[in-house]
């Protein structure tokens, strides 16, 4: 592993940067219980991580049968802002990664560009990459789809093979695989054999580890 072996590093948000996820997922369930859709925050955890908000959405109205209210994302967003606003911390040891990492880096999400600058705003590691962000939006097609990422490594000038990605949920991992990238897989909150299945190099626990793996 020398350190000439990457380029740029690609990190995924949610999940990798900022702890967001446990907070996401207990107003998703709490909110979509709340509509006439009950579901736990485990099944919320395992069904759901890494997809995008429409798709979690398509899932739920097929599986129940029955629409939405119309008001409910905007409502779930609300909630979401004000508890991550609360609560929301970044992931433990990334601010420390972030300082020793030297090679330039950028962040690839399926969120929305506004959700990403303020989670990483109320975190304070927005100045760590310095408008280089990309967003599923950008593109056509979300993770699991590479999209997103080829267009974070062409818009950073770098070829796919020269990229290395960390990803903490399986669609994530798929979409850094099929864009032709080395993945990291962060195994905070999710099955470290399921990452490793969907292509990750690497598993990893602790956030800590990575500057060395690297």
């Amino acid at each position: 592993m020398g350190q000439n072996q990457f380029e740029l590093v690609i990190f995924d948000c949610d999940g990798v940067l900022v702890d967001s996820e446990p907070i996401v997922n207990r107003i998703f369930a709490e909110m979509l219980t709340e509509a006439g859709f009950p579901i736990t925050y485990a099944e919320v955890t395992q069904k759901f991580i890494g997809k995008s908000l429409k798709t979690c959405l398509e899932i739920i109205e097929t599986s129940y049968n029955k629409p939405l209210p119309k008001s409910f994302i905007e409502l779930n967003k609300e909630r979401e802002i004000a508890a991550l606003q609360q609560e929301l911390k970044p992931v433990p040891g990334i601010t420390e990664v972030l300082e020793q990492i030297t090679l330039p880096k950028c962040v690839a999400s399926n969120s929305s560009h506004r959700h990403i600058q303020m989670v990483l705003k109320l975190t304070g590691l927005l100045h760590k990459f310095d408008g280089k962000i990309y967003s599923a939006n950008d593109v056509s097609r979300p993770k699991p789809f590479p999209d997103v990422y080829l267009y974070a490594a062409e818009q950073m000038n770098t070829n796919p093979e020269d990229c290395a990605v960390i990803e903490d949920s399986v669609p994530g991992v798929q979409a850094a695989s099929a864009a032709g990238m080395t993945v990291f897989g962060y195994a905070h909150h999710s099955e470290r054999t399921a990452l490793a299945e969907a292509g990750a190099k690497i598993v990893f626990h602790d956030m800590r580890q990575l500057s060395q793996m690297l």
